[in-house]
């Protein structure tokens, strides 16, 4: 009787789990098919009113200017949301493709630098890159890595005072290379690190939660999800509130025996 007792219970947790599988797999294409249906509006909205700011054919007061403003900054926070959305449905059906190849790490890093340039001057932050002579190059996927430095500069920005500092230092053992955005912003509580990189991560009382321009937390649980498909780790150090936070993450360095293995398993060829 006991068996049979076991076997019914065995039988309906199974149940249970196929159903519960399905339900998520539904959720994540509710979210995908949503996220694609608001980010073309939305996109025609950001469009139509920076046209409306700056190709204006008629004289604009300064009262509907600041609404404007208002409209384009918060459309903006829209899109970004729903491009997290989608990165997340993505990575977490496996439907990210990464595609790694040789990568000169520090001419990326300065090519983003210079993309964000104009918001770290509008907040008066200096941004520096301690380049190193001889870095050798990491295996990785470009794009990737660009969407994870804008993530890890942006959350830099947002939490670092005027008049403070970002900095970008690199570090080899012949084996990896870390790469790290240290700012001397709003700083973390210890406590609260092991957080960071959770979805919908959102800290009370700290880094992420004293963002003025608002936020889920998926930026970094994109970049972790981003930085581990390449073979890579990332964390975060900060002494706590008002110190600086430090994030770091590491990439394989592009040794012959690297790419050989990667190849293996993919048709990826290396760029120089």
């Amino acid at each position: 009787i006991l068996t049979d007792e076991i076997k019914k219970a065995t039988s309906d947790l199974q149940n249970a789990n196929v159903k519960l599988q399905d339900l998520d797999k539904l959720k994540d294409d509710f979210v995908s098919i949503a996220s694609h249906e608001l980010r073309t509006p939305m996109t025609a909205i950001r469009s139509y009113v920076w046209m409306s700011l700056h190709r204006s054919d008629i004289p604009l007061s300064d009262k509907l200017k600041r609404y404007l403003y208002r409209t384009l900054i918060s459309t903006e926070r829209l899109i970004n949301l729903v491009n997290d959305l989608l990165n997340v449905s993505r990575i977490e059906g496996g439907k990210i493709e990464v595609t790694p190849v040789s990568l000169d790490i520090i001419a990326l890093v300065k090519d983003v630098i210079e993309d964000i340039k104009a918001k770290a001057d509008e907040k008066k932050i200096k941004l520096f890159i301690l380049d190193h002579p001889n870095m050798p190059k990491v295996f990785a996927d470009p794009d990737k890595i660009r969407e994870v430095l804008l993530n890890l500069l942006g959350n830099s920005l947002k939490f670092t005072y005027p008049d403070g500092t970002i900095t970008v230092d690199f570090f080899t053992d012949g084996r990896l290379l870390d790469i790290s955005v240290k700012d001397t912003g709003a700083g973390i509580s210890k406590e609260d690190l092991g957080r960071l990189f959770q979805k919908f991560g959102r800290l009370e009382n700290s880094y992420v939660s004293m963002s003025t321009s608002g936020g889920t937390g998926l930026g970094l649980y994109i970049s972790k999800s981003l930085v581990e498909l390449m073979k890579g780790k990332i964390w975060a150090t900060s002494e706590g509130g008002g110190k600086g936070t430090t994030f770091t993450f590491s990439l394989p360095i592009a040794t012959e025996t690297v790419i050989k293995e990667a190849a293996k398993y993919s048709n990826v060829v290396s760029e120089d």
